[in-house]
């Protein structure tokens, strides 16, 4: 992976996943938001494409495994038989994504694991993803630090995010977090590539010695991070746009009545439950009334 190439490889697939997980989180959201229903994360987003008998296709989990398969056999094969320790490590790394494409397709077809088991499996591919890239800058040059150190902040923020998912399943904006910082790994993974080993062009590549070089880094770092948001934020605005429709307006179910079944004649006729609330009713004692007292005669 000490290459352009084996940098743009595993930049393509996070861009893709992170990609994939913004479109079809706000594809739910505001479909939700239209019906009045709640929004469920989940670890992955299949697609409603449909093969007769065969029902849903797992796109994603597949998409983890064919990709993943093929960066690994990739960086084994192009370098055989001279295999350094770097190349070991990102093949490690693929592996498991790979292992977390095959636990999607298992909680996909109902195989008996417990419950997040799918979330547990990614949270592992990326936290062995940073733990590599933190013991993979021994001897480097100070750029090439810096430039790993960063990628290595956004996975353990992955990571952390999608604990918080696995917790707040009813938040769309920890889905779409996940989603941004994936793609932001993808972006980064090319800009890594670039800085250290050009664009096609001689001597494109930086120095890596100077000062002056680690703070452009880090600059354009932040610019990686403001254009994904702003492409985030138009695509949200334009999906919103589309799935609200002409003279429609957006419910997210705070509007809507609590209500119970009576057992009428016909088992139709519903009745609120929400009660007209009263002071007396607290439990609380400093939230209850104070009795008024007449003032004594004097």
């Amino acid at each position: 992976m000490g290459d352009f190439k084996g940098h743009a490889m595993p930049g393509s697939c996070l861009l893709l996943y992170g990609m994939w997980w913004t479109f079809w989180a706000l594809r739910r959201y505001f479909m939700c938001r239209r019906s009045g229903t709640k929004f469920v994360s989940t670890a992955t987003y299949n697609c409603g494409c449909s093969c007769g008998r065969m029902g849903v296709v797992p796109l994603e989990g597949l998409m983890k495994i064919g990709l993943s398969g093929f960066g690994m056999l990739a960086e084994i094969t192009l370098n055989l038989p001279n295999l350094g320790m770097g190349i070991v490590q990102h093949a490690t790394m693929y592996f498991f994504f790979l292992t977390s494409g095959c636990v999607d397709l298992c909680m996909h077809y109902g195989l008996p694991l417990p419950p997040g088991t799918d979330y547990a499996a990614l949270a592992l591919a990326l936290t062995v993803e940073g733990l590599l890239f933190v013991n993979h800058l021994h001897g480097r040059s100070e750029l090439d630090i810096q430039l790993h150190t960063l990628l290595a902040y956004v996975v353990f923020l992955t990571v952390l995010i999608l604990l918080l998912e696995v917790k707040f399943h009813r938040s769309a904006l920890l889905s779409l977090s996940r989603a941004y910082l994936t793609m932001l790994q993808g972006t980064w993974f090319w800009a890594v590539g670039i800085i250290l080993y050009g664009h096609g062009k001689p001597n494109s590549a930086w120095d890596g010695d100077k000062p002056m070089e680690v703070m452009q880094a880090t600059i354009y770092f932040s610019w990686h991070c403001a254009i994904l948001f702003i492409l985030m934020l138009a695509l949200a605005l334009i999906m919103a746009r589309f799935y609200r429709g002409e003279g429609q307006h957006y419910r997210n179910g705070s509007e809507l009545p609590m209500t119970r079944l009576d057992n009428g004649k016909h088992g139709e006729d519903y009745q609120p439950l929400t009660k007209e609330y009263r002071d007396e009713d607290s439990d609380i004692e400093f939230e209850q009334p104070i009795e008024k007292t007449q003032a004594p005669s004097s």
